[in-house]
């Protein structure tokens, strides 16, 4: 099989990830994550591998940056968002990085005391179509990940084109088995990540919308910073750090010498270079001119703030699919957004 771009994070939620998130739920949340810094000095991180060099593969492997990181950085693979929040909770990292708005979101609405400080990018991944399919109208059946980011842009889209219930939608436990039933005609479309968009594409898929489109009606599939409260009260400097060197990671992957930069994050997310240097430089990381946008409003606060406005969105998906039992108030998910760490980047709080 050809080695294609992997998706960096396409956050399923399976039934084995929901259940190594109940087990890590029921461990104790005592000190959440205010040991993972201790007596060693390391910064612990949970990451997705996959074919993009995040920014913390990027940092972790650039001593120039990971310098300015108080601590040793070590980084955690994690196979699901879901996972990754529960052991975030659990106490075993006080970081999660690259984690989508589901997970965050179905965590802090299940008692999870964390923030989100930081926004990486917005996952790539697309609508693909039979060529019979030439307006959303034509759509009758479409697959996607069940319970992933994924599915809640694709039913944020249908909603946003008057199509909520008048398509069916197929859930699939997996990309790979969605992709088969679409090349086997039995669905007539297809929502999925940008690896497997590629190879139906060969297969003469048409895009009739993409992850980038749906994200300006508000369902973006949004990559985040998450850190313990716990932790970041007691070590600011850390996540002030991360904040500021991620920052500069995702400045630099898209620069003149980006290959020098994403070459050596390849073994942190288990690809070849050439692979990774690929799928990163076309990854849609947040510019730093929008980051601001995403944590906080015009107003100031992170209440009117587009993240505050996604999460909303996300928390009602969460609660059609049984996985959150009300949407929270304004209030309630600004407590889970934190701009003062980019404030601080932008007025010279970066060394």
């Amino acid at each position: 099989m050809l080695r294609e771009p992997l998706p960096r994070n396409p956050r399923p939620v399976r039934a084995a990830a929901a259940a190594a998130a109940a087990a890590a739920l029921a461990l104790t949340a005592a000190g959440c994550g205010t040991s993972a810094r201790g007596a060693t000095g390391t910064v612990k991180i949970g990451y997705f591998q996959g074919a993009v060099a995040g920014p913390e593969a990027v940092v972790a492997a650039d001593k120039g940056l990971s310098a300015k990181v108080p601590g040793k950085i070590e980084l955690r693979p994690i196979d699901s968002g879901v996972a990754g929040m529960a052991q975030l909770r659990a106490g075993a990292f006080p970081f999660v990085a690259g984690v989508g708005n589901p997970p965050f979101t179905g965590a802090f609405t299940s008692g999870t005391d964390v923030k989100a400080v930081y926004v990486e990018g917005i996952d790539a991944s697309g609508l693909a179509v039979h060529g019979t399919i030439r307006t959303p109208r034509d759509l009758r059946k479409v697959g996607v990940l069940v319970g992933s980011t994924l599915d809640f842009q694709l039913r944020g889209w249908l909603k946003s084109q008057g199509l909520a219930g008048a398509v069916q939608i197929a859930s699939f436990a997996s990309e790979a088995a969605e992709a088969a039933a679409w090349k086997a005609g039995k669905i007539d479309a297809v929502y999925i990540s940008q690896s497997f968009l590629l190879e139906l594409q060969k297969h003469k898929a048409r895009v009739l919308v993409r992850s980038t489109d749906i994200a300006k009606l508000g369902y973006a599939a949004v990559n985040m910073l998450a850190v313990s409260t716990p932790y970041a009260r007691q070590h600011p400097e850390v996540v002030q750090a991360l904040v500021c060197q991620l920052s500069k990671a995702e400045a630099l992957v898209k620069g003149p010498q980006a290959d020098k930069y994403i070459a050596p994050a390849a073994k942190f997310v288990g690809v070849a270079p050439a692979d990774a240097i690929a799928a990163t430089k076309s990854y849609p990381y947040i510019p730093a001119s929008e980051e601001g946008a995403w944590l906080k409003g015009p107003d100031g606060t992170a209440a009117t703030g587009k993240l505050a406005q996604n999460f909303k969105l996300t928390a009602e998906f969460l609660v059609t699919q049984g996985r959150a039992k009300t949407v929270p108030d304004p209030a309630r998910i600004a407590r889970h957004i934190d701009p003062s760490f980019w404030d601080k980047a932008q007025s010279g709080g970066c060394k």
